[in-house]
């Protein structure tokens, strides 16, 4: 069958279902080329596999989850900002006031 016969069958709209097809979420589908074109070609024991993917975001892992961030945070201490500011070449800015006359 074609993708927009299976998008019709599991009642989904047709860009939903290619977007399915593009990422390997169909089992056993196979991209055909018929001359220039080329078709989704589905098998229909393939109909029986299938299960919906879950919409929206997907799931947090545990580890994400667990430490609260998904990578340490930064160490913010003067002595830390001294150390970059140095290796990057930063020098301190005083600003000058003239006199006034």
């Amino acid at each position: 069958m074609t993708a927009r016969e299976f998008a019709h069958l599991v009642n989904t709209p047709y860009p939903t279902v290619a977007q399915w097809l593009r990422d390997g979420r169909v089992p056993g589908a196979v991209l055909t080329g018929i001359g220039q074109l080329k078709v989704w070609m589905i098998p229909k024991e393939s109909l029986k596999d299938f299960r919906r993917p879950e919409m929206g975001r997907p799931k947090k892992s545990i580890e994400t989850v667990a430490n609260g961030l998904p990578f340490e945070p930064l160490a913010t201490s003067k002595l830390v900002r001294k150390v970059r500011a140095k290796k990057l070449g930063v020098k301190k800015f005083t600003k000058k006031i003239s006199p006034k006359k």
